[in-house]
């Protein structure tokens, strides 16, 4: 197996990982929303808790659409389910443009997580173990991209 390929296995197994733990979130989401007595396995302890976060105007579309108009408003598990599946199916191809595609749009979503770590910190002051865990994975994720983008166009 040459690096090309390990890179892409790789990268692969990040988005599985990223993927199973966004259709975690939307289930918790959606669990939360139908019974007001659901625990979910990921609130520890009152301040390690992401039904909190999950439940806050930040866990729809990043608190970041406008309400008045609804079909932004998505909940962030679904947006992150979208993204891991768009972006496991895109290391199957080795283009340039898409390449440097991946790097800008991790890029820009790892700024997001930045975003949703000093949220998490500043104004929830909790620890989300869900929300941890994917700040985790888009940073590997960034890592393993931008090392990709270097080592074939660089």
């Amino acid at each position: 197996m040459d690096q090309v390929e390990m890179t892409s296995s790789r990268l692969r197994s990040i988005c599985a990982c990223g993927l199973a733990i966004s259709l975690y979130s939307l289930y918790v989401k959606l669990k939360l929303g139908e019974d007001q007595n659901y625990r979910p396995m990921c609130d520890v302890m009152d301040y390690v808790s992401c039904s909190l976060v999950f439940k806050s105007n930040y866990g729809d579309a990043f608190g970041l659409s406008p309400k008045w108009v609804p079909e932004l408003n998505q909940p962030n598990g679904a947006i992150g389910t979208g993204f891991y599946l768009l972006y496991f199916i895109s290391t199957f191809f080795e283009n340039r443009w898409l390449c440097l595609a991946q790097l800008v749009i991790c890029s820009i979503t790892l700024l997001l997580c930045v975003y949703l770590g000093f949220l998490l910190v500043f104004v929830f002051y909790n620890c989300c173990v869900v929300c941890v865990t994917i700040y985790i994975i888009q940073s590997w994720l960034f890592l393993e991209v931008f090392g990709r983008y270097r080592r074939l166009y660089l």
